[in-house]
C-alpha cells in the first residue's frame, strides 16, 4: 500500500466525496508513475508504478525520507542543476510544464536501484478558485531510449573517426542516392565544397569519360538494392585524375527497405596504370608474337625447299606476304648473269626512317656476300625499321638455305643402315602417292561417272592409308635415331581423349563400331606434364589398333580413371584377342596379329611400338592383356598426374 502524506481535514469537515475517493483509487492503480506534490514542493502521495520505477518501496528508509518534510524537490541540488526545480516552480505557479530529462541515481540516497533516465510532466491541480492545491508529476522511464541514442551517437562518432583516420574516401547517402552528410575525406581529395558535392554534385568530380557509366551503375544499384561497385577516375584538388575503386553497401532498416548507403573510394591509380601498361606491353608482345609466328611459318617454308631455285621462289613469296611488297628481286652472285649491280635508295636515309625501297645482302656463314634481296612498292605505305628487320631475318635464313642446298646430297647419305632402310622405305611408299592422286583426278573426268567415282574413292583411300604408313615410318625413324623431342607442358586429360577419338572416328564409322567413352568425374580438371600431340597419337594408335582387330559392328570402350597419383587410360575391345605367345612381343616393331587373307587390318606393325616409346618418354608404362583368341583385348596406359 502506498504512503499518503496529507494534512488532516479541518474539524467538522465532511468526509471526502465519492468522486475524490474514485480519483484516489484510479491514482493508486494507474500504470503510469504518478507523484503528488503540495504547494510547497513536498511529496504527499505516490502510486505503485512510482515505487516500481524508482525502486523505492513502502516501509524503506528511503521512502520515509522522500515522504518526510526533510526532502523538498524544489531544494534538491540535482533537480536545481538540471532545471527540473525551476520547472516545478512554474507548475506550482499554475503552469503545465514538460520537465527536462534527468539521470537520477537513487543509490546516492542509499538505495540499491540502478540509475535511470527519467522525464516528467508537471500538471497543476487547482481548486474552484483557481488556486494550485497540488501538482501531479507523471514520470516516464526513457533509459532504454537514451541509451540507444547514446550508443548510436557513439557509433556515428566512431564512424567519423574511422573516416578521418582511413586513407580511403568514406561517404554516405540517402536511400534514393542523394548525398546529404558531409565527407571531409571527399572534400580533402577533390577540393569540392559541401554545397558543390551534396545531392548529385559528386558526379562533377568524376572524369567526363567515366561519369555516365558511374551514374548508370549507381542508378541501377539504387533501384535493385545491389552493391554499388565500379571504377572511375576522380579529380584531385590539383586538377589531375586518379583511378579509384568504389564500393557502396545498402544499409537496411527494420522493414527491409534501404535506410542509407555507406561506401568508400579506394585509390587504385598505381595498379590501374600498371595494369594498362602491362596491357599495352602485352598488345605489343602479341603483335610481335604474331609477326614472329608468320616469320616462323616463312622459315618453315624456306627450310622445306631443297634447291636454290625453290629457296629463291619461296623467299620472294614469303617477303611479298609479310611485307606487302609489290616488287621482290632475289639475285645470287655467280647466278645473276647480267643482273644489274646492287641498287640503293635514291637518298640515304637515317636508320629507322621509313623508305620506299629496301635492299638487304645475302651473307653466308663466314659473312661473305652471296647475293641480295631487293623489295619495293608497298601500296599506301613505306617500309619501316621493323620491315627491314624482318627482311634481314628472312635473308639470313634464306642464305643458310642456299648454303645447305649445296650440302643436301652429302648430308642425306650419312644415316645409319637401319635408318637408311626406313627412310628409303618411306620414300618408296611415298613415290606412288603423286601418280595415284593424279590418276584419281583423271578418272573423275572419264565417261563412266559412277565407276570412275568409286575407283577414285579407292585410290584416294589408299593414298590416305599410305600417307599414314609413311608418317608412322618417319616416326619410327626418329625414335630409332633418338630424335624424338617432346614439347612438354600441362595437358588436360579430357582434351587429349577428345582429340584422339575425333581422329579415329572415321575408322569406327566405316566398321560400324560402337564407341563408349568414360571419364571419372574427378579427372575433369586433371592434367599431365607432357606433349599433347604425342599423347593424342598414343591414344589414337590404341583406338585404331582396336578398330583394326574388332569385327564389323563390335564394341570398343575408352575409359579414364584415377589410380593413386597416376591416371589410368584403358582401351577395351571385344575383337579377335591376342594369343598368349604373342603378348610379350606385341609392342615390338613390325609385330602384328595373324592377318586375314584380305589383309583387312592393314598397317606395318609399328603403331604399338610407337605407343610404348611415347609412353616411356612421358614417364609412364603401357600393358596389354587378353584372355586369348576371340576374347578381345585391353590396352592400359598409366601416366603420372601433374
Amino acid at each position: 500500500m502506498s504512503i499518503h502524506h496529507q494534512p488532516p481535514a479541518p474539524a467538522g469537515a465532511a468526509a471526502p466525496a465519492y468522486p475524490e475517493v474514485r480519483f484516489r483509487e484510479l491514482f493508486e492503480q494507474a500504470p503510469v508513475s504518478l507523484q503528488l506534490l503540495d504547494p510547497e514542493g513536498y511529496t504527499v502521495q505516490v502510486n505503485r508504478a512510482w515505487e516500481a520505477l524508482w525502486h523505492i518501496h513502502e516501509g524503506s528508509d528511503l521512502m520515509r525520507h522522500v515522504m518526510s518534510r526533510e526532502y523538498n524537490l524544489l531544494r534538491d541540488p540535482q533537480l536545481i542543476a538540471t532545471g527540473v526545480a525551476a520547472g516545478l516552480a512554474r507548475a506550482l505557479a499554475g503552469e503545465s510544464v514538460e520537465l527536462p530529462a534527468i539521470h537520477y541515481d537513487t543509490a546516492a540516497l542509499g538505495d540499491s536501484g540502478r540509475a535511470r533516465w527519467v522525464t516528467a510532466h508537471a500538471h497543476p491541480i487547482k481548486d474552484g478558485a483557481g488556486r494550485v492545491v497540488e501538482v501531479m508529476l507523471m514520470h516516464e522511464d526513457i533509459t532504454a531510449r537514451v541509451e540507444a541514442e547514446n550508443a548510436l551517437r557513439e557509433r556515428e562518432e566512431r564512424f567519423r573517426t574511422l573516416a578521418m583516420a582511413t586513407s580511403q574516401i568514406v561517404w554516405t547517402s540517402t536511400a534514393d542516392g542523394r548525398i546529404l552528410e558531409d565527407s571531409p575525406s571527399w572534400r580533402a581529395f577533390t577540393g569540392q565544397r559541401y554545397d558543390e558535392w551534396c545531392g548529385h554534385g559528386w558526379l562533377d568530380a568524376i572524369h567526363p569519360d567515366d561519369r555516365e557509366r558511374a551514374r548508370q551503375v549507381w542508378t541501377t544499384s539504387i533501384a535493385t538494392y545491389a552493391t554499388y561497385e565500379t571504377e572511375y577516375r576522380l579529380r584531385r584538388v590539383d586538377g589531375s585524375y586518379r583511378w579509384t575503386a568504389v564500393k557502396g553497401i545498402p544499409i537496411l532498416g527494420p522493414n527491409g527497405a534501404v535506410r542509407e548507403w555507406v561506401g568508400a573510394n579506394r585509390d587504385i591509380h598505381d595498379s590501374v596504370t600498371q595494369r594498362e601498361g602491362l596491357a599495352r606491353k602485352l598488345d605489343r608482345e602479341q603483335r610481335q608474337s604474331a609477326l614472329l609466328a608468320r616469320v616462323a611459318g616463312a622459315t618453315r617454308a624456306l627450310h622445306t625447299a631443297l634447291s636454290s631455285e625453290d629457296i629463291a621462289a619461296a623467299l620472294a613469296q614469303e617477303v611479298r606476304a609479310l611485307l606487302g611488297a609489290v616488287e621482290v628481286e632475289v639475285v645470287l652472285d655467280g647466278e645473276a648473269g647480267d643482273a644489274p649491280a646492287m641498287r640503293k635508295p635514291a637518298r640515304e636515309a637515317p636508320p629507322g626512317t621509313p623508305q620506299d625501297t629496301l635492299d638487304v645482302p645475302l651473307l653466308d656463314r663466314k659473312g661473305r656476300r652471296i647475293g641480295r634481296v631487293r623489295v619495293a612498292g608497298k601500296p599506301g605505305a613505306t617500309f619501316d625499321e621493323q620491315d627491314e628487320a624482318v627482311l634481314a631475318q628472312l635473308a639470313a635464313i634464306a642464305a643458310t638455305g642456299f648454303a645447305n642446298a649445296q650440302l643436301y646430297r652429302s648430308l642425306r647419305e650419312q644415316d645409319r643402315r637401319k635408318d637408311e632402310f626406313l627412310a628409303m622405305l618411306a620414300h618408296e611408299l611415298r613415290n606412288p602417292l603423286a601418280p595415284i592422286a593424279s590418276a584419281a583426278e583423271l578418272l573423275k573426268l572419264a565417261a563412266s561417272p559412277e565407276r570412275i567415282r568409286a575407283s577414285s574413292e579407292v585410290i584416294a583411300r589408299q593414298v590416305r592409308h599410305m600417307t599414314t604408313l609413311v608418317n608412322d615410318l618417319l616416326d619410327v625413324s626418329r625414335v630409332t635415331r633418338g630424335l624424338i623431342k617432346l614439347d612438354k607442358g600441362l595437358v588436360g586429360i579430357e582434351p587429349v581423349l577428345a582429340s584422339a577419338v575425333e581422329q579415329s572416328r572415321p575408322l569406327f564409322a566405316a566398321r560400324g563400331h560402337a564407341l563408349e567413352v568414360e571419364v571419372e568425374a574427378d579427372l575433369a580438371e586433371a592434367r599431365v606434364h607432357g606433349d599433347g600431340t604425342r599423347l593424342v597419337q598414343v591414344i589414337a594408335n590404341l583406338l585404331n589398333n582396336a578398330a583394326k582387330y574388332t569385327p564389323q559392328g563390335g564394341a570398343i570402350a575408352l575409359r579414364a580413371t584415377r589410380d593413386g597419383e597416376r591416371v589410368r587410360l584403358c582401351v577395351v575391345d571385344d575383337g579377335i584377342g591376342i594369343d598368349a605367345g604373342l603378348l610379350p612381343e606385341v609392342f615390338d616393331l613390325f609385330t602384328q596379329a595373324e592377318r586375314t587373307p584380305d589383309r583387312s587390318q592393314g598397317g606395318l606393325g609399328i603403331g604399338l611400338a610407337l605407343v610404348r616409346t611415347m609412353v616411356a618418354l612421358h614417364g609412364g608404362e603401357v600393358h596389354a592383356h587378353s584372355d586369348g583368341p576371340g576374347t578381345g583385348c585391353t590396352f592400359t596406359v598409366w601416366l603420372p598426374l601433374a
